[in-house]
């Protein structure tokens, strides 16, 4: 029987799960589609998870006694998607306990071994968290999409959305996102109107908008960062970039130097971010060390095997991660 320790990243588009012993050795990996909670339906979500650690522990190919499952999540909790999840993993050898912690909690030992600093994340969602000891200390916005998440990929969806409907309008600046997002919802561009003087493609796109869940609006981030030299997408990253540094401005400590991690699908492309965040830092009398998030992955491992006591400094962590990413390019035999 082989002491493992399961570590999950669940995201709202992929769940990936992960099997490690208490050396770091990627036993088994297992993907799935995603698991938020607050973007799938419980039973989905669940299932989901489920089956991403069924693929891990089959890939394992072992008897298994799960000390741990760590799960590193996204959007808010649900005691459904927990109770199935708790059941499933017991049949596949889980002896200790189901933990959930924030996907963000994995960002920080993704990338370092430090225990001390903070995340600003940007993909579907948006916020800064600030990190001591090994918890989370202080949260700013990460509020979700009604409430929050300003700057987020929903917030530049949401906002693009607005952008065309006032362009279509003529009460708004033509933008190049009109014709790119049109065709992303399979609406033509066309001049026709309709009887009561509102143009047919603007008509065609809100009935398009409203057929989508909300959430769903955060597929038109990546045109606005493809369209960056368009005046109207450039003008909504720059915002973007202004609520990301007023959100690591509050959970700032002066007292905290760093590292500062930046994560999330749409943060890699705000190029105005790092040198922002860099300023804060040096008006603190402190030296910028800004490092983009690894694999949630390997963040999830770290804090499954921390859990159990094991001690991960630098060596231990590029261990951890040059072994996940072996057996991902399936360069480690079972």
């Amino acid at each position: 029987m082989t002491t493992a320790l399961l570590a999950i990243d669940v995201g709202g588009s992929t769940s990936r799960a992960t099997l490690v012993d208490l050396a770091g050795n990627c036993l088994g990996q297992g993907r799935d589609r995603g698991g938020n909670p607050g973007s799938n339906p419980p039973e989905q979500a669940a299932a989901a998870i489920i089956a991403a650690a069924e693929r891990a522990v089959a890939e394992a190919a072992r008897p298994l006694d799960i000390k741990v499952a760590m799960l590193a999540m996204a959007g808010p909790r649900n005691a459904a998607v927990q109770q199935l999840m708790d059941a499933a993993f017991r049949r596949l050898g889980l002896s200790g306990p189901l933990l959930l912690t924030s996907d963000t909690q994995a960002m920080l030992p993704s990338v370092t071994a430090a225990t001390d600093g903070y995340c600003i994340f940007c993909g579907t969602g948006s916020g800064a968290v600030r990190v001591r000891n090994g918890r989370t200390v202080g949260v700013i916005d990460a509020a979700g999409y009604l409430l929050g998440d300003l700057g987020s990929g929903f917030w530049l969806g949401h906002h693009a959305a607005i952008a065309v409907t006032a362009a279509l309008e003529g009460r708004g600046p033509a933008t190049a996102l009109t014709r790119a997002v049109l065709e992303l919802v399979g609406v033509a561009l066309t001049g026709e109107r309709a009887t009561d003087g509102r143009p047919v493609s603007l008509q065609h796109f809100i009935n398009a908008i409203y057929a989508m869940r909300p959430i769903e609006l955060a597929r038109f981030a990546p045109v606005v960062v493809a369209h960056r030299d368009d005046a109207v997408a450039a003008g909504l990253l720059a915002q973007a970039e202004q609520y990301l540094v007023a959100n690591f401005r509050h959970v700032f400590d002066p007292d905290m130097p760093g590292p500062v991690v930046l994560g999330g699908s749409v943060a890699a492309h705000l190029s105005g971010l790092p040198p922002a965040i860099a300023d804060v830092l040096h008006a603190a009398g402190h030296k910028a060390d800004i490092r983009l998030s690894g694999d949630g992955s390997v963040g999830a491992a770290v804090l499954a095997l921390r859990q159990q006591g094991v001690s991960v400094d630098e060596a231990m962590l590029r261990h951890i991660a040059a072994s996940i990413a072996a057996r991902a390019a399936g360069t480690v035999a079972g």
